[in-house]
């Protein structure tokens, strides 16, 4: 079964106007001064692929350029949710309004706290 020319031809100016995404580092710095962390937060980048390098004549190659497209979705997606969580973990840890950190602290308190006669 072949497909129609109108979904040969939108497949055709999907691939064409295909996006690569790339992780990037964000430059802004949303943390208090205060409190200086190692990692950064990232975020997504959309990056248009041309196929003009690559001259695609049938399906096979627009099939491929789909796929690289789909492929960097998932995989720049999963290296910036894997770094987002541990820059997360990080403020949290470190940072003097963290939550981590203020459990923390309240632990220590209790911790530290010298115990009664009668709770020995």
């Amino acid at each position: 079964m072949k497909l129609p020319k109108a979904a040969s031809t939108i497949s055709l100016a999907c691939a064409l106007t295909a996006c690569v995404v790339v992780p990037v580092v964000d430059r802004y710095d949303d943390t208090p001064s205060t409190c200086k962390t190692y990692t950064r937060s990232m975020s997504l980048k959309a990056v248009e692929m041309t196929p003009n390098n690559a001259r695609c004549n049938d399906e096979a190659c627009f099939a491929v350029v789909l796929a690289i497209s789909a492929g960097s979705v998932l995989i720049s997606g999963s290296i910036v949710l894997t770094g987002n969580t541990i820059h997360w973990l990080e403020y949290q840890g470190t940072c003097s309004d963290g939550y981590l950190n203020a459990v923390k602290e309240m632990f220590l308190k209790t911790s530290n706290k010298p115990k009664a006669a009668s709770e020995i």
